[in-house]
C-alpha cells in the first residue's frame, strides 16, 4: 500500500471515529437534559451524577447553579447599597448590575450580585442585616451532566486535533494536505466553542447570583427615630408649589378652553337666537283665546 493510500485511509477512518463519536454525543447530551433539575426535597447528594475521567458519569463533584432572590425594606437606600457592596467585594465578589430609582422620599434599588459559592450564605445575612427583610428565596441548577459532558467533549476534541497534526506532517501531496487542514479548522473551531461554553458554565457553577430589592422607608428602622421627619420642610414647600403649579395649570387650561370655543359659540348665537325668538313668537300666538 502507497503512503498516500495510508493516508487517506486514515483520514477516512478518523472522519468515522468524528462521527461516531459525534452521533454518541448527542446522545448522551439528550439524555442529560431530563437530569439537570435537582428535586429541593432530596437530600444531599440524592440523584448525584458522578463522572470518570473518560466522561461517564462515575466519581465526579456535583456541580450546582446558585441562585437567591431578596427584596428588603431598608432606611437609607443609599447606605443599604454601600454596606451590600462592600460585603461583596470583602467576599472578592463584584456587582454586575445595580439601579436606583424613584422620588426623593421613597426612593428603591435593584442589584445583581456575583459572589463566590461558598460565601453565599454570609452574603445573604449582610444583606438581611441592612433593613428587614420582606421576601427570600434560593434555589439550585444540578448541572453535573451538562459539566461532565462538556469535559469528555473537549478532551475528545483535543485528542481528534492531536492525530489530525500528525496525519498533517506526513501528508505529501497538496489535496491531502487541504483536506486535512479542512477537518482540522472544524475541529479547532468546535473545540473553541466548546470551550468557551464550559468556561461560562464553570463560572456560573464558582459564582452564585444574587438579586436583590431594596425600597425605602422610614419603619424599617429597629429603633425610634427621627429620621420620618427628615427634609419634611422641604417637602412640604415641594407640595405647596406642585398644588399651586397644579390650580395655575387647570386655570389656564379653562381660559384655553373659553377662547377655543368662542367662535362656535358666536356661530351658535347667531343661528340659535332668530330661532329663539321665532319659537317664542309662535308660542305667544297660540296661546292667545
Amino acid at each position: 500500500m502507497s503512503r498516500k493510500q495510508l493516508l487517506g485511509l486514515l483520514l477516512v477512518l478518523l472522519l468515522i471515529v468524528t462521527g461516531c463519536g459525534s452521533g454518541n454525543r448527542s446522545s448522551d447530551s439528550s439524555d442529560g437534559e431530563m437530569g439537570n433539575v435537582a428535586d429541593p426535597a432530596a437530600p444531599p447528594g440524592y440523584g448525584e451524577e458522578k463522572g470518570n475521567d473518560d466522561g461517564s458519569l462515575g466519581n465526579s463533584e456535583q456541580k450546582l447553579i446558585r441562585t437567591a432572590t431578596l427584596s428588603m425594606a431598608v432606611e437609607n437606600v443609599e447606605d443599604a447599597i454601600e454596606a451590600i457592596v462592600d460585603a461583596a467585594k470583602r467576599a472578592e465578589g463584584f456587582v454586575a448590575e445595580s439601579n436606583l430609582y424613584g422620588p426623593i422620599d421613597n426612593r428603591m434599588a435593584r442589584l445583581t450580585l456575583r459572589v463566590p459559592v461558598a460565601t453565599l450564605d454570609a452574603i445573604i445575612a449582610a444583606i438581611e442585616a441592612t433593613g428587614k427583610l420582606q421576601q427570600s428565596s434560593t434555589g439550585s441548577d444540578d448541572v453535573t451532566r451538562q459539566y461532565v459532558d462538556l469535559e469528555a467533549r473537549i478532551r475528545n476534541l483535543e485528542r481528534q486535533e492531536e492525530r489530525l497534526l500528525d496525519i498533517l506532517e506526513q501528508a505529501d501531496t497538496v489535496d491531502d494536505i487541504l483536506r486535512v487542514e479542512q477537518e482540522l479548522a472544524r475541529i479547532r473551531g468546535e473545540l473553541e466553542a466548546r470551550t468557551a461554553e464550559f468556561r461560562y458554565l464553570n463560572d456560573r457553577v464558582d459564582y452564585a447570583t444574587i438579586q436583590v430589592s431594596l425600597q425605602e422607608t422610614s419603619t424599617a428602622s429597629s429603633t425610634i427615630t427621627s429620621s420620618g421627619l427628615k427634609g419634611v420642610w422641604q417637602r412640604g414647600i415641594a407640595g405647596l408649589v406642585n398644588s399651586i403649579n397644579a390650580m395655575l395649570t387647570g386655570l389656564g387650561s379653562l381660559v384655553v378652553l373659553l377662547f377655543s370655543i368662542l367662535p362656535y359659540l358666536f356661530v351658535i348665537s347667531l343661528v340659535g337666537m332668530p330661532l329663539y325668538i321665532t319659537i317664542r313668537k309662535v308660542m305667544k300666538n297660540r296661546a292667545r283665546p
